[in-house]
């Protein structure tokens, strides 16, 4: 379907639609839109560049916000047609929310290929969450939380064990949890074999739900977009249940949550 889509309109711990640019000189069309954020293409496409995909805004390359093209290698060409799916939809006025896989991809390309550096430091810096995640710091009251643990968060806790053979600690309460040793070297081992794609989506959904758990399951495809929001959400969404929610506040948190955990689903949709 996003073939057909790119086709049908061209056939050719965050980032502005602004900070994209095109590789044109500067003066004319790409300056009036970072000055204005208002669309001036017509179309957007991919086109062959041989062993990569680049994304196109009236045929000419998009660049990152550090000024590499955004080129995708073939087997990721699905990618490209959801970037270009995302231009494809702005309507006159720029919105950077709504480029999600963007933003997503660019950060992949400028922060972690040929990066080995950022790679760590990136690295260093999420398995730091693993110590504070949410998931390992359960509550025995009200009812209502100690029924959403159990549906959301201990599925996750219970993949972790099958499929890593890694026993996470959980207290009960507000004590401080400290992993195993071993349990951070392993899960970091995990994160350090990641794609570039894949990191880049690790660091978004870890992010966006402020916990590493989540954000692994997110990555490796074990939790749905709407399971993942659950599971990230679970104090908010209690809270609304017993107070209902604030219109204007958690209904647009909720979908840009959701747009943000779903970019990271998608990008590894080909893994």
């Amino acid at each position: 379907m996003l073939r057909t889509l790119t086709r049908r309109i061209a056939s050719s711990p965050s980032v502005t639609a602004r900070s994209f640019h095109l590789s044109i000189p500067r003066g004319d069309q790409m300056s009036r839109a970072e000055v204005s954020g208002k669309r001036f293409w017509e179309n957007a496409g991919v086109k062959d560049m041989g062993d990569h995909i680049a994304v196109t805004l009236d045929g000419r390359v998009l660049k990152t916000p550090a000024g590499n093209k955004l080129t995708l290698p073939k087997d990721q060409e699905y990618l490209a047609l959801m970037v270009a799916g995302e231009w494809h939809g702005q309507k006159a006025l720029l919105k950077s929310h709504s480029l999600p896989m963007t933003s997503l991809v660019a950060r992949a390309i400028d922060g972690f290929i040929g990066n080995e550096k950022g790679r760590q430091e990136t690295l260093n810096r999420l398995i730091k969450f693993l110590d504070t995640d949410s998931i390992c710091y359960q509550q025995d009251y009200p009812d209502s939380i100690v029924k959403a643990q159990k549906e959301h968060w201990d599925p996750i806790l219970k993949w972790v064990k099958d499929e890593y053979d890694l026993d996470i600690k959980v207290s009960q309460g507000i004590t401080y949890v400290v992993q195993d040793d071993h349990v951070k070297e392993k899960l970091r081992d995990i994160v350090s074999s990641m794609t570039d794609i894949e990191l880049s989506a690790f660091e978004r959904a870890t992010l966006t739900a402020k916990s590493f758990l989540i954000g692994l399951a997110v990555v490796k495809r074990q939790l749905s977009v709407e399971k993942a929001w659950m599971a990230a959400q679970l104090e908010v969404m209690d809270q609304i249940e017993r107070w209902g929610e604030v219109e204007d506040s958690h209904d647009v948190d909720r979908e840009f949550i959701k747009s943000q955990l779903a970019s990271a689903r998608l990008a590894n949709i080909g893994v």
